[in-house]
């Protein structure tokens, strides 16, 4: 397919995806809508085209097509959405270029910085706020995150095949059906073979995608009656996919969630959710350096790893001595968080979605949003009993919880989006564990 038809690709899904949602219930329909783009839309290399004022890519045209469906076909249950106070540091975290924007310099393209600051905070609308509308329209009881949790193992089992051809044929896929490829492919060569990159943004994102199917197929194979083969397919695809990362993290997920049930303690999930705020912490405050991590990563992983951490690690110090020169509200987008020697040459690799938002949009900016991705399993582990995380029940939401929190210490290095999981941390904000263990007075709808 030549490039230039890679965009015309994403109109016709879009257009499919309002012809299609009648046809599936409500809830589903979204599901399926959010799902098929993640899996299969072009990324933005060459993938987006301009319709007058809205930039479709990927990565908006997921939410606008959901959110747009949804209004069409369904929107009594998005006006439905009664506002709560744990939905504020959504809001903050929308509205957070605002005042990022007009507290620093004009924009650098000579625009008036109101418009830039509406720009900006209308980009992080469609990014993060949409999903989480959709989310807590649609998936904030018992029945809704399984059939989240469950269309995770069902995306999962889809990928499986395609991550394996391009583990044995080297990441052609995207390249093959778009044209073009989506990243450097240097950075898909891993132990002697490749890690697939499939239509995601990074092999980094498929990997983490795979080990968190893999984790929420073992967990819910009973409690919500999957397949007994389905673990036996993505536990050792996740291993193939050939990322250190995320097999460690969903290693510790599925302990998380054992040793939550085994003991009946709570706090394995609160520790869970402390890392991120840990670790921001210590490296904006300086108290820890990362040297003695990179020392266990060369014993335990290898050289080339270590060398990599250690190299993520020295641009960190580095934007972080920048963003604290603007520590409130960042320096609002432009690139000027970013750090540039004398030649005008950009000294640092921005890889973490910490440190970017650290840079861009300040403390206040980095506290929003690590609200809108913690709270939610926080509430969860504070207002449920861990005893009961393995029952039909609460066993979907007690994995979307971890999948949710092991994204965001995915985040800590990484910056590879995914509006599945910002699905679950707002179905996990509006659920009530309490009303999950009562039975339902009346059937729930069937979508």
């Amino acid at each position: 397919m030549p490039p230039d038809l890679a965009p015309y690709v994403i109109v016709a899904w879009v257009v499919g995806v309002l012809a299609a949602f009648p046809s599936l219930p409500p809830r589903r329909a979204v599901l399926v809508t959010v799902l098929s783009g993640v899996l299969f839309l072009p990324e933005a290399v060459r993938g987006s085209i301009e319709l007058g004022p809205v930039k479709l890519h990927k990565h908006h045209a997921i939410p606008y097509a959901a959110l747009l469906a949804a209004l069409l076909y369904d929107s009594g249950r998005l006006f439905a959405v009664a506002p709560r106070w744990f939905d504020l540091p959504t809001v903050v975290w929308c509205l957070v270029p605002l005042p990022s924007v007009l507290t620093n310099d004009p924009p650098p393209d000579g625009s008036p910085p109101l418009r830039d600051a509406l720009s900006q905070a209308w980009g992080q609308v469609v990014t993060y706020g949409f999903p989480y509308l959709l989310g807590r329209a649609y998936f904030a009881d018992r029945a809704a995150l399984r059939d989240l949790a469950v269309g995770l193992v069902v995306a999962g089992a889809v990928y499986a095949p395609l991550c394996l051809w391009e583990a044995r044929m080297s990441p052609n896929l995207h390249a093959t059906v778009y044209g073009y490829g989506q990243h450097d492919f240097v950075q898909t060569i891993r132990f002697d073979g490749y890690r697939p990159m499939v239509f995601m943004q990074h092999g980094l994102a498929v990997g983490l995608f795979m080990a968190v199917a893999a984790l929420a197929a073992v967990w819910l194979r009973r409690p919500a009656g999957l397949p007994g083969y389905l673990p036996w397919v993505l536990v050792p695809t996740a291993v193939l996919v050939k990322s250190t990362g995320a097999v460690a993290l969903g290693v510790a997920g599925g302990a998380v969630l054992w040793l939550s049930r085994s003991t009946g303690s709570r706090w394995w999930l609160l520790a869970l959710a402390a890392v991120p705020p840990a670790y921001v912490g210590a490296r904006v405050t300086g108290v820890w350096s990362g040297d003695g991590l990179v020392e266990v990563v060369t014993e335990s992983v290898g050289v080339d790893r270590a060398q990599s951490l250690a190299f993520r690690l020295k641009n960190e110090d580095l934007l972080v001595d920048k963003a604290l020169r603007r520590p409130y509200f960042g320096w609002g987008g432009w690139g000027r968080n970013k750090v540039f020697d004398d030649g005008g040459r950009d000294q640092a690799i921005t890889d973490g979605l910490w440190i970017i938002v650290f840079g861009d949009r300040g403390v206040v900016g980095l506290a929003a949003l690590g609200a809108v991705l913690l709270a939610p399993a926080v509430r969860f582990a504070v207002r449920s009993d861990p005893r009961q995380w393995h029952t039909p029940a609460l066993a979907p939401a007690a994995v979307c919880a971890v999948v949710v929190l092991l994204w965001t210490v995915d985040c800590l290095p990484n910056a590879m989006l995914n509006p599945v999981y910002l699905l679950m941390a707002a179905g996990l904000t509006g659920f009530d564990p309490a009303a999950a263990d009562r039975p339902a007075a009346v059937r729930p709808p069937a979508d």
